[in-house]
């Protein structure tokens, strides 16, 4: 059996853009995303998936306007983790990327900034974590996904 390295699983969102390549282009850019894999069909982008370095995903696709996962572009908002937002926004506004919040302090204890890409979704970026997790249990569930497709 062939041994895989995967991403870790877990929820990756789905964006589709009237201008894919434009969209990637900004996410890896301007961002700080990176290209993990790129399929083309009749010249448009079918299925990006780019990395964010601190852990997570997001696919990207061409917007064709119809069929079963069809959403108009530029209507999502999403959430990053990063260690360093006040970096981020430095690079990102010195880019010239649209500003929706300057960086924040929140009273749950985040650092904050929002953006909005070129489609108009809704970025934002903090070092909050969500609440923290209770201690695992004695007894410790594999879920690892190693090896499946």
């Amino acid at each position: 059996m062939e041994n895989r390295h995967y991403p870790p699983a877990g929820v990756w969102a789905g964006l589709q853009s009237r201008d894919a390549r434009g969209l990637i282009g900004f996410l890896t850019g301007t961002v700080g995303f990176t290209t993990h894999a790129l399929y083309e069909a009749g010249g448009d982008v079918a299925h990006a998936e780019l990395l964010w370095p601190e852990g997570g995903l997001v696919m990207v696709s061409a917007w064709t306007g119809s069929g079963l996962w069809a959403r108009e572009p530029g209507s999502a908002q999403l959430n990053v983790y990063t260690h360093h937002p006040d970096d981020l926004y430095r690079t990102v506004a010195a880019a010239g990327a649209d500003i929706i919040q300057e960086p924040t302090d929140t009273d749950y204890g985040a650092r904050s900034f929002g953006l909005r890409d070129p489609d108009g979704n809704l970025w934002g970026f903090s070092d909050y974590r969500g609440q923290p997790l209770a201690p695992p249990a004695e007894e410790v569930q594999d879920v690892s996904f190693e090896g499946h497709a």
